[in-house]
């Protein structure tokens, strides 16, 4: 199995963001979603350890989220 990473983990959550975005679900709404994803696919844990020991997530989470769907953050 791969070792979970902050780009991995925010270009599987990213690419889920602008997915359930572009069907029609609000910010919100979207983001859980593809958090949720993540967390099946990657296990709870893993995501949760991810997402605590990131000093950029942020930064990171929006700078992928432009790239990936600009036309989904404003």
């Amino acid at each position: 199995m791969v070792e979970l990473t902050l780009m991995v983990l925010l270009n599987s959550v990213a690419d889920k963001f602008c997915e359930y975005r572009s069907e029609g679900s609000d910010t919100y709404r979207s983001l859980l979603l593809a958090y949720s994803d993540a967390s099946e696919k990657y296990g709870v844990q893993e995501v949760r350890k991810v997402i605590q020991n990131s000093d950029s997530l942020n930064f990171t989470a929006v700078a992928i989220g432009l790239l990936k769907c600009p036309q989904h953050l404003n």
